[in-house]
């Protein structure tokens, strides 16, 4: 009599199989589950280190900036300071330099403002008697007046900075200097700076608007691409300077003080002076020529 087989009821079949698939995907569901909680650890890990990074980072910037204020302020106390003496303002004036690239833009703007509220760089004051600040870090320092406040840097003396981006926005800058700054990208507005002094400084993409731009001093300047935005610098002297590309007019530049060996905004020239030519063989001298700007 031949063996009967034994068949299991659909429904036994269907179960075993879903217990065996249930039994093979729970390890994968923790594998996977246990791999997205670890990247989300190392993820808040790698933040957290970040975080306690920057946060060391400023810790360490406000230390620097306290030891500064707190080391000049005590000089400046001193019965022996005389500020008149060249060590002494060289000493703060390089003590300067080296801090502000270690600095936040606030903590370099509030140094400036500190110097300048001691009269340590103020053109007005004798030349034995300024903090020279040569290739001082000012990048991206936004000086603006509110009302918590002041922007008064009236004869701010800041020759030869590094000022990339760098902003005055409803200052006094009267008498300012900036000769040999490197400001590439400064924007002035609605700031008064009638007689400022930007001999030899790079001005490349600076933006002047409004307020009161009289009498300043742009000779030798590169203001490649700037704007004036319809201001005309009255009794400028723009003696070889670079306005290529700027949006200065013809009207505009008819009022300034002095237009000699210009580049104008179209790439014409000015009045040519030959005797500020380097003379090779005298060929120079004995040639005058002139192109007028046209816009």
């Amino acid at each position: 009599m031949a063996d009967a087989k034994v068949q299991l009821p659909k429904g036994n079949t269907c179960f075993s199989w879903s217990r065996l698939l249930l039994s093979a995907s729970l390890p994968l569901v923790l594998g996977v589950f246990t791999i997205i909680f670890t990247m989300q650890q190392n993820s808040i890990s790698n933040e957290n280190r970040v975080q306690d990074r920057l946060h060391a980072i400023e810790l360490r910037q406000q230390l620097i900036y306290d030891t500064y204020i707190n080391d000049i302020s005590k000089l400046l106390l001193r019965a022996s300071f005389n500020r008149s003496d060249r060590q002494q303002l060289n000493y703060i004036g390089f003590k300067t330099v080296d801090v502000l690239q270690h600095l936040t833009s606030i903590q370099k703007r509030d140094i400036i403002f500190f110097l300048y509220n001691h009269e340590l760089n103020r053109k007005n004051k004798s030349e034995n008697q300024r903090v020279l600040l040569n290739g001082a870090d000012l990048t991206d320092v936004h000086f603006i007046r509110s009302t918590s406040m002041n922007c008064d840097l009236h004869n701010v003396y800041l020759p030869s900075i590094l000022a990339k981006n760098i902003i005055f926005d409803g200052c006094d800058l009267s008498g300012a200097v900036f000769d040999n700054a490197w400001m590439v990208g400064a924007k002035f507005i609605g700031s008064l700076m009638d007689s400022s002094e930007f001999y030899k400084a790079n001005l490349t993409e600076a933006t002047f608007h409004g307020g009161n731009i009289n009498r300043i001093n742009f000779s030798h300047s590169s203001l490649v691409n700037s704007k004036f935005s319809g201001l005309a610098p009255s009794q400028a002297d723009f003696t070889n300077a670079d306005l290529l590309y700027s949006d200065l007019t013809n009207r505009g530049l008819l009022t300034s003080k002095t237009l000699i060996n210009t580049r104008f905004p179209n790439g014409s020239f000015s009045a040519v002076d030959s005797s500020q030519l380097i003379i090779d063989g005298g060929a120079e001298s004995s040639v005058s020529f002139m192109f007028w700007f046209c816009k």
